[in-house]
């Protein structure tokens, strides 16, 4: 029989048998843009974030942190002051591949006046060299150097948001501005970095000199982190070994539980990305397939009572000189049709929602390659894999025994 005339055939039944026809692609549209929707939200959430730790650490650095936190909680049970700044000396002259450091000390919620405005935001004081290591350098003024920091000089840079809040369009640079009641001169505005991973504001920040920090707003003799640049990321386990060799020698540390650091590296930010979108990108997903997987059983049914009806016209057809192959082929393009119409609208469907889901939830619009594989082609097999059974049993059917 001419396989043409098998697939008019095919789409004639579908569309005489709308209602079974339609709930035959609800089950699979239902399966398919749930699958779709958690997917793509949890791969969108993973971009995201991946960007975000991009704008704060490269694959050739690693930070140390003054306490013992994750990069999905950046709530501590607050810094503790044993890491300092002989610490990261220690660190460069005994550990081999380190080719600079920038010690940090910070302070959230600190108020800046200019004029009659005023903000609270987060207060970071670094070193001369914190322009290299998280590249980072200014759009108007310049940086504060090493005799700045030698002087606890009280110059400050400001974020390009945190400027123009202050100062609306008008420029910042050597301009006077008040940290608490100490009086500062602008040196430079920073550029823009966006929010960084635990989705603060960076370019609501404002930085001075460490020394400027530790001495004149803070008065401690200790640091809350650093970062410090690999000179070969290949080399970057041993380089973080070795920090924590020495670290836990300097702080008499016997064992983990004791530790009063943490070490982020590049590959304990990833193992904790995927940990944070598990649940959008593993586990949702499962309990969509199950929703498909109950669709593929809904098509077994309703393929199934298909058969039953057409026995007469099975029998005929075999009679006039269709093969079982024929009739096989019917059934299997009858499932096939209502499962890819099915995937297409879930997909549609389920991006449709994400985009929703995506303007609510402030991530980026990203439809990754897998969901065209998941929406068409898994859909697809589910509907072959239920409707061989009944394409089979229809196949199998004798001429004789039909037509009686």
């Amino acid at each position: 029989m001419n396989k043409t005339e098998i697939l008019k055939s095919s789409f004639r039944i579908l569309r005489r048998n709308k209602m079974r026809t339609f709930f035959m692609i609800l089950g699979i549209i239902i399966g398919v843009a749930s699958l779709s929707i958690t997917f793509t939200i949890g791969k969108a959430m993973q971009k995201q974030i991946s960007e975000r730790v991009k704008k704060y650490m490269s694959s050739n650095s690693l930070v140390i942190f003054a306490a013992k936190i994750k990069m999905d909680n950046p709530q501590t049970d607050g810094y503790v002051s044993t890491l300092t700044i002989d610490d990261l000396k220690a660190i460069s002259e005994e550990v081999p591949g380190i080719s600079m450091f920038d010690p940090v000390q910070s302070l959230t919620g600190r108020e800046i006046i200019a004029g009659n405005k005023s903000i609270s935001t987060t207060l970071r004081g670094s070193s001369a060299t914190a322009q290299v290591v998280w590249n980072r350098g200014v759009i108007k003024g310049e940086y504060f150097n090493e005799e700045d920091e030698l002087n606890a000089s009280r110059v400050a840079l400001l974020g390009p948001r945190l400027a123009e809040t202050l100062f609306g369009h008008s420029d910042p640079v050597g301009a006077q501005i008040r940290i608490g009641n100490i009086p500062f001169i602008v040196k430079g505005v920073l550029e823009p970095k966006g929010i960084d991973p635990h989705g603060t504001d960076m370019d609501l920040d404002a930085y001075i000199p460490l020394t400027t920090m530790m001495k004149r707003v803070m008065n401690v003799d200790h640091i809350a982190m650093a970062k410090i640049i690999v000179a070969d990321e290949n080399q970057m386990d041993e380089v973080a070994a070795g920090i924590t060799a020495v670290l836990n020698e300097r702080h008499h540390i016997s064992g983990t539980d004791q530790r009063d650091f943490t070490l982020i590296t590049p590959t304990f930010v990833k193992e904790n990305i995927r940990k944070m979108t598990r649940v959008f990108t593993v586990l949702l997903p499962i309990i969509s397939l199950i929703a498909l997987l109950a669709a593929g059983i809904v098509i077994v049914v309703l393929m199934l009572m298909s058969v039953n009806e057409r026995i007469g016209e099975i029998g005929l057809r075999k009679a006039v000189g269709a093969r079982s192959q024929d009739i096989l082929f019917q059934f299997l393009t009858e499932v096939s049709a209502t499962s890819i119409v099915g995937g297409i609208i879930g997909v549609a469907i389920g991006l449709a929602c994400f985009s929703f889901f995506a303007s609510f939830m402030k991530l980026s619009f990203f439809i990754p390659w897998q969901i065209y594989l998941l929406g068409i082609a898994l859909p697809v097999l589910v509907g072959i894999a239920a409707g061989i059974f009944p394409a089979k049993k229809a196949a199998a059917c004798i001429p004789v025994d039909a037509l009686r």
